[in-house]
């Protein structure tokens, strides 16, 4: 049968548009014209097969790491919860009530202005983070130990032209890398996903190019005013400074607000309010927001390296693994 498909994708005159693989199955036949699963895979930029890869990556990883613990706790000859309560729980500390004040002060306009209400629940965070850790660190050391052999072959990578538009940037033009981020002032991933460019920019200066551009989610309500003011502020040569504001101000973008930050900046406020007030810059926020639907953008925060689509608030490791692998070549 392999050999038949293979004769059969040969002939172009029969219509075959695709070679299938050998354990490839037909999706759909169109007047005797089969697409393939591989071409469902490949389509839209190699991101569905990107997408199985890591369901797999993950389940395999979970799986791995589950197999782990089962044979050292085998080997102690007690069961996996035992082992763990061992290994990891007797080896986290309680959060201090310093700790846990800290963690309050520093996030008070979120949590609230009553302390108690809100302890147990940081404290249950804090140890969380902990425990965490210290199971990474034991499932590290058992890894060290075991001879793992990950076969799980990743797709190709696939890349796809960005436009990086007129929109503001940080780097020479002629870096060797371009990273591109559709990001959303609202959303809380982008707001974690500062510390890892911070680090990006900081590890690579000027071999790298770092280029913004808005994607305010649609349920964020106070998202696309907030995109408009840092063009606003743009304007006035403060955009990084103003965008560094937003950013550390998630749950206060009201226009009220997004006002007294320029303010707070220095900038001319009758200028920037009249900028704010009459919407100026939306078409420039909606033009970001039609390229980004372009490359097939549907969540925030959204990457392009060269090319090469990250999605999410990922480590500084995955960039550096693109970056490094770009730099090469």
């Amino acid at each position: 049968m392999k050999k038949y498909f293979l004769v059969l994708c040969a002939v172009a005159s029969l219509g075959f548009t695709a070679c299938p693989s050998s354990n490839n199955q037909v999706a759909a036949v169109i007047d005797g014209k089969p697409i393939y699963n591989d071409e469902l895979d490949s389509s839209g930029g190699g991101r569905i097969a990107q997408q199985i890869y890591s369901m797999r990556k993950n389940a395999l990883d979970n799986l791995i790491e589950t197999r782990i613990l089962e044979q050292a706790a085998a080997k102690k000859g007690i069961t996996v919860d035992a082992m763990m309560k061992e290994e990891v729980d007797s080896k986290v500390t309680e959060p201090t009530d310093e700790e846990i004040k800290a963690v309050y002060e520093s996030n008070k306009e979120r949590f609230g202005d009553n302390f108690d209400a809100v302890k147990g629940q940081i404290a249950g965070f804090l140890k969380q983070n902990r425990k965490n850790v210290v199971k990474d660190q034991f499932l590290a050391k058992l890894k060290q130990e075991t001879k793992i052999e990950n076969k799980l072959v990743s797709p190709p990578v696939q890349k796809v032209v960005v436009s990086v538009d007129d929109d503001s940037v940080i780097g020479p033009e002629n870096a060797k890398v371009t990273i591109v981020e559709f990001s959303d002032y609202q959303c809380p991933f982008c707001g974690r996903a500062r510390a890892t460019i911070t680090k990006v920019l900081e590890t690579y200066k000027d071999k790298v190019r770092y280029v913004f551009r808005d994607f305010p989610l649609s349920f964020h309500q106070d998202a696309f005013a907030a995109h408009v003011a840092s063009d606003c502020a743009k304007e006035q040569g403060k955009y990084w400074e103003y965008n560094k504001l937003l950013f550390e101000s998630q749950t206060a973008l009201k226009p009220d607000k997004l006002k007294a930050y320029a303010k707070g900046l220095g900038l001319d406020t009758k200028q920037f309010d009249e900028c704010l007030d009459s919407n100026k810059y939306a078409s420039e926020v909606q033009k970001d927001m039609d390229d980004a639907a372009k490359v097939g953008v549907t969540g925030t925060p959204s990457f392009f390296i060269n090319g090469i689509m990250i999605s999410g608030a990922q480590p500084f490791e995955k960039f550096k693994e693109i970056i490094d692998a770009e730099l090469k070549k």
